[in-house]
């Protein structure tokens, strides 16, 4: 079998939960049988976070990422992942205001030139949301300025 970290990516369907943690095995009647992509190995490599497929209110409790043990998968071949977002939030607190930034993956300078800490979880980062309520005005104008400007004429469309 190959090493649990070369596993980011497999496609996973939950066959069991007896040897996963007591909080995950509770919700085993709702997690045999869904499947999903392993997101992240955790604990030493011992358990892989699988992110089940499916709409958040179809899943147990809403919880999109689950903590089982390798013994309770079925893996299939790898799936293509998703590369990192172009931006991720990043914090930066103030006292009692926070506010979130857009960052470039590895760094902590905002696009707005403020320090920021990126927010990873669990092996991937938050992607940085312009709607965000709390989002940085600067960061929120300079990444408009950044996407690219599409046409609604079609006529426009090929000339």
């Amino acid at each position: 079998m190959s090493r649990p970290r070369s596993r980011i990516g497999w496609k996973a369907t939950i066959v069991d939960t007896f040897h996963s943690h007591t909080r995950t095995q509770a919700h085993h009647s709702a997690l045999v049988g869904r499947q999903g992509v392993v997101a992240a190995v955790l604990s030493n490599g011992t358990t892989a976070l699988i992110q089940l497929d499916g709409l958040a209110c179809e899943l147990p409790n809403g919880i999109r990422r689950w903590p089982l043990q390798w013994d309770d998968l079925e893996l299939k071949e790898p799936t293509t992942v998703a590369g990192p977002p172009a931006l991720v939030t990043g914090l930066r607190k103030m006292g009692q205001l926070v506010e979130l930034h857009a960052v470039k993956p590895g760094s902590r300078v905002a696009l707005c030139s403020s320090p920021a800490r990126p927010l990873p979880m669990c092996g991937w980062s938050v992607p940085f949301s312009a709607t965000a309520p709390r989002a940085c005005p600067t960061c929120v104008a300079m990444v408009k300025a950044l996407e690219p400007v599409t046409s609604c004429c079609p006529l426009d469309e090929g000339h």
